[in-house]
C-alpha cells in the first residue's frame, strides 16, 4: 500500500505505541515494519491470534527476558574458521535458552488457543548448540574451565605459575621494607608483567627490569631479576591458554554456523511471538475489539475512537467520544459536513487509521459489531500538502492527489477526502467537487469526503449512493460535540458563531441579506431532504425488523411442527407396541386356558370357537371377517367442525369430514390428523376445556435454550435477557445459555450484572471450553 496514505492517517505514530508494547528489539523493529495486508485469510488468522494472545495474557506471562538480536552475529558465524567472542556468543545462548522457555510455556498453555501455541511451538532451538553453549562459557561470559581438558590443564599451570610469582615478590617486598626501599607493600601488573613499586632514589638496592613509573615519577615499577624468568613462563603459560580459548571459541562457532538457518527461523518466531503479545497489550489499552471481514465491502463501525485521541486520553483522562460511520450497501459515498473544528477530519481520519489498523492484523478501538472490508487499496488527500520547492499551492497539491485517485482506485479500493473544494473559488470548487463524487460514485471505491460547499451537500442528498453526514455542534458553548449523526447534512454556523463571539449585530443582520433567500432555501431543501431521507430510513429499519421477526417466527414454528411430528410418530409407534404387547399377553393366557380345557375334557368345536376368536383379535379391529351389530355400538351423530374426544388417545380434537362408508371419521388431533373409527368418537364437553389463560405460558419446547446477543448494544441486549430470562421461568426451562460474546467485555458485565440482581436466577457462571467459554454464559434458574 502506498506511503502517502499511512503518512497522513499517522500510521507510524500507531506502529510506535505498538512497538512500545514489545519487550524486544526483534519485536519493536517487527511492530514498527508492520503494515496493512490484502489476504483475507491471513488478515483473519492475524486478528485471530490477537483475541487469543488477549485471552491468555490475562492468565498467564510469556516473558522475553533475555532475548537478543543475534541476527548479524549467527550471519558471522557461517563461514568456515569464524570465531565470535564468548559475549556474543553467550548473547546466542541467552536468546536460545529464552526460546526453550517460550516453546515449553506455550505447550503448558491450559486454554484453547491453537494459533497462540502454534507460534511458540515456531520457536526450535538447537538443542545440542545450546548445551555445547551452556557447557563451554560460564555465567560471567568467559569460556568456562571446563571447556576442554586442555584448558583445564593451561589453567591449573598458570594459577600455579602465578601463585609462585607473587610468593617471590610478597618475600622481596618484606626486605626491601625493612631497608625502606620500597614505595608501599604490594604487588601489581605492568606490562602483563607482575611488579613491585620501588622509590626512585632506592632503584640501586634491587636489581631488575623497570617497566614502567608513576605519574610523578617518584615511585618505579620495578621486575626483579629472580622473577623475570618466572615471568617469562606465566606469559608463555598464558599465550597457550589464550590458543586453547580461540581453538573452542571457534569450536563453538562452527556449531552455531551449522545450525544458522534453524536459529535465524527461531529469531524470526520470537519476534513474531513478541509482536503478536504487543498487539494484545495494545489492544488492552485502547480497550479494542476484534472487527469482522466483511466480505460485501461494507466498512461498519460501532463506537469508534480515534486510537491517537485513546492514547492522550491516558495521559489527561479526557473522554473520547465514539462515533457511528458507515459506508457501501445503499450509499458507496459519504459526505460529512459541519463547523470547523466540529470532529469531520477526526471522523475521517478514525475510519481510515481503523481500516489500516484492522488490515494490519490489530484490534480495532471499535465495537466488536463493527466490519471492515479487505480493501485492495486506501487513497488519502488529507491536510495541506502545499511545496514551495516544487512550487504547488494547496489547492494545486489537492487536486494532484485527487488525479492520482481517479487514475488508481477501483471497487475494492477505500478513498478519503478532505475539504473536497476548498482552496478555490467556492462556485468552481463545488462543480469539481461534485464532479470527482460523481466519477468516483461509478467508479465504485468506498469514499469518506468532508466539505463546506452547501452545492456538494444538495448533490449528495439528491444522488441516489451518496449519504449526507453531519458532525454535532453546541451554539450555546460552542463547542463540538464530536457526534456523528448519518443521514443529516451539517451546517457551517458561520454565522451564528460569530455573533456569539461578539460580531456586532448589524454586520451579522447584513451577512445574512447579502447571503440571501437563495442561501436559505437550499438549507431549507438539505433540511427537508434530511428529513424525509430519516422517515424513510425509519421505514426501512421498521420493516428490516419485522421481517426478521417474522422470520425467526417461521423458523421457531417450523422447528415446533417438526417436533410435534416427531412426538406424533413416536406415541403411534409407542401404541402399536403396547397394543402388541397386550395382545401377546392375551394370546399367552388364552393358550394356557385352552390347555386346561383340553385337559378337562372340554368339547372339540367349543375351543375351536374360542381359538377363532383369538385369532380376530389378534388381527385388530376392522380386521375381521364379519363383526355381528352387537359388537360394534352406532356410531354418533358426527359433524365437520365437531369438537370431539377420543378417549384411546386421550386427546381433542375436530372432525375434518362426514363419516365415511366404512365407519370411519377423520379427526384434527394436536399430534397431526389421525383416522380412527366411528365409534370411539365421541362428542367433547365445553366445561372439560382448559383455562384460556394457560395459552400464553411458553412451553418449554418452543422456547430456545440459548439467546444470542452477539452485535447488540448493551442496553438493548439487557432489555432482551431481561425478558427471556422470564419466558425461560415460566417455560420450566432449568438450564439456559447467554451468548455475549468476548470482545471488550463491557456486554459481559453488563450481563452479569443483571443476572446478580434477577431474582429468578440461581447460579451463573462462564461456559465450559466446548460451549463457547469466556463469550457465554450459563444460567440456572430457580425451580417453579
Amino acid at each position: 500500500m502506498d506511503a502517502h496514505p499511512l503518512r497522513v492517517l499517522e500510521f507510524p505514530t500507531v506502529l510506535a505505541c505498538l512497538a512500545r508494547g514489545a519487550e524486544t528489539p526483534l519485536g519493536r523493529e517487527a511492530a514498527e515494519a508492520l503494515g496493512p495486508g490484502t489476504d483475507p485469510a491471513a488478515i483473519a488468522e492475524s486478528l485471530d491470534a490477537v483475541t487469543e494472545a488477549r485471552e491468555a495474557l490475562l492468565t498467564t506471562r510469556l516473558p522475553m527476558d533475555g532475548v537478543h538480536d543475534v541476527r548479524e552475529a549467527v550471519a558471522a558465524a557461517r563461514p568456515a574458521g569464524a570465531c565470535l567472542d564468548p559475549v556474543t556468543l553467550e548473547e546466542i545462548a541467552s536468546t536460545l535458552e529464552a526460546a526453550r522457555g517460550l516453546r515449553a510455556a506455550g505447550a503448558a498453555l491450559q486454554g484453547s488457543w491453537p494459533r497462540l501455541k502454534a507460534a511458540a511451538a515456531r520457536l526450535t532451538p538447537p538443542a545440542e548448540v545450546l548445551a555445547e553453549l551452556r557447557r563451554c562459557l560460564g555465567p560471567d561470559g568467559a569460556v568456562a574451565d571446563e571447556a576442554s581438558a586442555e584448558l583445564t590443564r593451561l589453567r591449573k599451570q598458570v594459577a600455579t605459575q602465578r601463585e609462585a610469582i607473587l610468593a617471590t615478590l610478597h618475600t622481596l617486598l618484606e626486605v626491601a621494607a625493612a631497608q625502606g626501599g620500597v614505595a608501599e607493600r604490594f604487588v601489581t601488573l605492568r606490562n602483563d608483567r607482575y611488579v613491585i613499586p620501588v622509590l626512585r632514589e632506592n632503584r640501586g638496592r634491587i636489581r631488575g627490569i623497570v617497566q614502567d613509573q608513576s605519574a610523578s615519577g617518584h615511585t618505579l615499577f620495578l621486575e626483579p631479576d629472580g622473577v623475570v624468568e618466572e615471568n617469562n613462563r606465566l606469559r608463555l603459560l598464558r599465550q597457550a591458554e589464550e590458543r586453547e580459548v580461540r581453538r573452542v571459541l571457534t569450536q563453538l562457532t562452527g556449531l552455531v554456523g551449522a545450525q544458522a538457518d534453524v536459529i535465524e527461523a527461531t529469531v524470526q518466531a520470537l519476534a513474531a511471538l513478541d509482536l503478536l503479545l504487543a498487539k494484545a497489550r495494545l489492544a488492552d489499552r485502547w480497550g479494542a475489539a476484534r472487527p469482522a471481514l466483511a466480505a460485501d465491502g461494507r466498512l461498519i463501525l460501532r463506537g469508534a475512537r480515534h486510537p491517537l485521541l485513546l492514547e492522550q486520553a491516558h495521559r489527561s483522562g479526557a473522554p473520547v467520544v465514539p462515533i457511528d460511520l458507515e459506508v457501501g450497501g445503499r450509499f458507496r459515498v459519504l459526505v460529512i459536513t459541519g463547523p470547523n473544528t466540529g470532529g469531520k477530519t477526526v471522523a475521517l481520519k478514525t475510519a481510515g487509521l481503523l481500516t489500516l489498523m484492522a488490515l494490519a492484523g490489530l484490534h480495532v478501538s471499535a465495537s466488536p459489531d463493527s466490519a471492515v472490508p479487505v480493501f485492495d487499496a486506501l487513497f488519502a488527500d488529507i491536510g495541506d500538502e502545499q511545496s514551495i520547492a516544487q512550487n504547488l499551492s494547496t489547492f494545486s497539491s489537492h487536486i494532484g492527489q485527487i488525479g492520482r485517485i481517479l487514475t488508481q482506485a477501483t471497487a475494492r479500493s477505500l478513498v478519503l477526502l478532505d475539504e473536497l473544494g476548498a482552496g478555490t473559488d467556492p462556485a468552481e470548487g463545488a462543480a469539481l467537487g461534485v464532479a470527482v463524487l460523481e466519477a468516483l460514485l461509478q467508479q465504485g471505491p468506498g469514499v469518506v469526503a468532508t466539505t463546506h460547499l452547501e452545492a456538494v451537500k444538495v448533490h449528495a442528498a439528491r444522488t441516489p449512493g451518496m449519504e449526507n453526514a453531519s458532525v454535532e455542534f453546541d451554539l450555546e458553548t460552542l463547542r463540538p460535540l464530536y457526534r456523528l449523526s448519518l443521514g443529516v447534512p451539517g451546517r457551517s454556523f458561520a454565522l451564528e458563531i460569530a455573533s456569539r463571539l461578539g460580531v456586532p449585530a448589524p454586520i451579522v443582520a447584513r451577512a445574512r441579506e447579502i447571503l440571501g433567500p437563495a442561501a436559505l432555501s437550499a438549507r431549507d431543501l438539505l433540511a427537508g431532504l434530511a428529513g424525509d431521507r430519516q422517515a424513510a430510513e425509519a421505514a426501512r429499519r421498521e420493516a428490516e425488523g419485522l421481517l426478521a421477526e417474522a422470520a425467526e417466527a417461521r423458523e421457531r414454528y417450523q422447528t415446533l411442527w417438526s417436533e410435534l411430528q416427531r412426538e406424533a410418530a413416536a406415541l403411534r409407534r409407542q401404541a402399536r407396541s403396547d397394543a402388541e404387547a397386550a395382545v401377546a399377553a392375551a394370546r399367552r393366557e388364552a393358550e394356557q386356558l385352552v390347555a386346561r380345557l383340553r385337559t378337562s375334557g372340554a368339547d372339540r368345536e367349543a375351543i375351536k370357537v374360542f381359538q377363532r376368536d383369538l385369532a380376530d383379535l389378534a388381527r385388530g379391529p376392522g380386521e375381521t371377517g364379519a363383526p355381528s351389530p352387537e359388537a360394534s355400538p352406532a356410531p354418533p351423530d358426527l359433524r365437520p367442525g365437531q369438537p370431539v374426544h377420543l378417549p384411546a388417545y386421550r386427546q381433542r380434537g375436530t372432525v375434518l369430514e362426514e363419516v365415511a362408508a366404512d365407519g370411519t371419521v377423520a379427526v384434527l388431533l394436536p399430534v397431526g390428523k389421525v383416522r380412527v373409527l366411528a365409534s370411539q368418537v365421541h362428542p367433547a364437553v365445553p366445561e372439560a376445556e382448559p383455562a384460556a389463560v394457560a395459552a400464553t405460558v411458553p412451553a418449554v419446547e418452543e422456547l430456545p435454550l440459548e439467546l444470542n446477543l452477539l452485535g447488540a448494544r448493551v442496553e438493548e441486549a439487557v432489555s432482551r435477557a431481561e425478558k427471556y430470562l422470564d419466558d425461560a421461568f415460566l417455560a420450566g426451562a432449568p438450564r439456559v445459555r447467554i451468548v455475549h460474546g468476548k470482545g471488550t467485555g463491557a456486554l459481559r458485565r453488563a450481563i452479569a450484572e443483571l443476572l446478580r440482581a434477577h431474582p429468578l436466577v440461581e447460579h451463573f457462571s462462564l461456559a465450559e471450553a466446548s460451549e463457547g467459554g469466556s463469550g457465554a454464559t450459563v444460567v440456572e434458574l430457580q425451580r417453579r
